[in-house]
């Protein structure tokens, strides 16, 4: 709210924060996609379950910024330039295929819908901490709901940006504290002193497999993950939004090449996560969750409890409010205009809030009704979405794509993750461990080209909304605004 005060919240302001977020704040709000309650919960999970499986997490952001250095100055571009607000917009005009837009909107929808459930299921754990099992997961998650559309319903972005930095502050400090104490209460000397006896109680931990073996999380599981999440990263609908807010180009490059350093965040939590595992063993699979919490709980005095569930309750609020917003961003815009012609502004305002509640109301319910390991949830996340990158990343390279070319490789794609006999042929041409949305996204390109190269390309101005060198009617004439940056 006070993010928001004194100015005047239109759909722009409201979707990608009037477009005008400086180095400091975008920074903070694409970091905000790396402080997660993935992040704090679901990797601690991983590398408390299974060891050296869960340090992939180290290589996600670094991958991650090296392809955001040259993605999203590109998607920057198409929304400064055409108005866009969405990445059902930016297919929209690419392909000058409003129901293509619809169609990718309704799937990023599901897969945002899906996302939802890890933040708030981590959300639902602190809450859980700090006030007991009194009260049933169902009720707990409600609360969460609840909690995200009240934090990002009057401000919007705006309000998740400048949450997050509260978040990322907060939270940095108090894992910092948890970590040069864990050794402490691992009964230790020092981290060296973490690692070592984990090495001699799990000998396996600090190799690939990992503790619980087999193929679910050997070195292709790993490096296909690891591989997959980058790809996937800029086409979730969420962070393909969030690089509209930027100011300009020069803004996107610094952070891309500074946000890296995010990543020695992991180390703080791999290293609670492990003496976690020293000191409160025998949490299996999902209910490993909450392994992080429940060390920093028992062991650690209660005002360092109080800021961590402070931080964690923010570290849900901000992601998942960004997510739902994300998702009625892209109703509005991408969706409700086939049911009702040309709405206007205020209009679009409204209905973006309404969906945004209504949302909610369903990823709470997929989230009360599921009980899975984050990590794994996270994987059929990146499996689904990562199904839209050769729609974006041939469109920003290669003229001939066209909108049934594209339907067509999300469709074959989506069929090869979703459907167990291809699924198993699939990956049955492959390694065994592999993530199967790897070979699906190969699947996906096949499909893409091949089906363009049968169909007709856009016209020259759709094609330069991903490729502004095109040469077109608007570009010799001189129409085209200039960008800045």
């Amino acid at each position: 709210m006070l993010a928001a005060r004194g100015r005047r919240v239109d759909v722009t302001e409201w979707a990608v924060g009037g477009r005008r977020f400086g180095s400091f704040l975008f920074w903070f709000v694409l970091a905000g996609e790396t402080f997660t309650t993935f992040a704090l919960l679901g990797a601690s999970q991983t590398v408390y379950v299974n060891g050296a499986a869960g340090y992939y997490v180290l290589g996600t952001v670094v991958l991650t910024s090296a392809i955001g250095y040259w993605v999203v100055p590109r998607i920057w571009r198409a929304g400064n330039t055409h108005g866009l607000l969405t990445e059902g917009d930016y297919f929209t005009r690419r392909f000058n295929a409003p129901w293509l837009g619809a169609v990718l909107a309704l799937f990023g929808i599901v897969g945002l819908l899906l996302y939802s459930e890890v933040q708030l299921t981590g959300l639902a754990l602190i809450l859980r901490t700090l006030f007991g099992n009194g009260l049933s997961n169902t009720v707990y998650v409600a609360i969460a709901g609840i909690a995200v559309a009240a934090f990002v319903l009057t401000g919007g972005m705006r309000s998740a940006a400048f949450g997050s930095v509260v978040k990322d502050l907060l939270l940095l400090i108090v894992l910092l504290v948890i970590a040069f104490s864990a050794a402490s209460a691992a009964h230790v000397d020092g981290w060296g002193g973490i690692f070592d006896a984990v090495a001699r109680q799990h000998p396996t931990a600090a190799t690939l497999p990992g503790m619980t073996g087999g193929t679910a999380s050997n070195s292709w599981w790993w490096m296909s993950f690891l591989l997959l999440t980058p790809i996937g990263a800029f086409v979730l609908p969420h962070s393909f939004q969030v690089s509209y807010t930027a100011r300009d180009v020069a803004t996107i490059r610094r952070n891309q090449i500074v946000q890296p350093l995010y990543s020695l965040f992991y180390i703080l939590v791999i290293v609670i996560a492990l003496a976690a595992l020293l000191v409160e063993p025998g949490m299996k699979g999902a209910d490993a969750n909450s392994s992080l919490l429940v060390f920093v709980r028992d062991h650690s005095p209660g005002w360092l409890v109080g800021l961590l569930a402070g931080a964690g309750i923010l570290v849900a609020l901000v992601p998942t409010g960004v997510l739902l917003l994300t998702c009625s961003s892209l109703f509005t815009r991408n969706v409700y205009p086939l049911l009702r012609k040309t709405p206007g502004d205020r209009e679009q305002l409204r209905v973006s809030r309404i969906a945004m509640i209504v949302l909610a109301a369903i990823a709470v319910a997929i989230t009360a009704s599921q009980n899975n390991a984050l990590v794994n949830v996270m994987v059929n996340v990146y499996n689904a979405i990562g199904q839209l990158a050769p729609a974006l990343f041939l469109s920003l390279l290669w003229r001939r794509i066209t909108a049934i070319g594209t339907l067509c490789g999300v469709i074959a794609g989506t069929a090869g993750i979703v459907i167990p006999p291809l699924s198993t042929a699939l990956l049955t041409l492959c390694p065994a461990g592999t993530v199967v949305g790897l070979p699906a996204l190969v699947l996906n390109i096949i499909v893409t080209v091949l089906v363009s190269l049968a169909t007709k390309a856009p016209d020259d101005t759709a094609i330069a909304v991903g490729m502004p060198t095109v040469d077109t009617p608007r570009h010799r004439a001189g129409v085209n605004r200039p960008v800045r940056g």
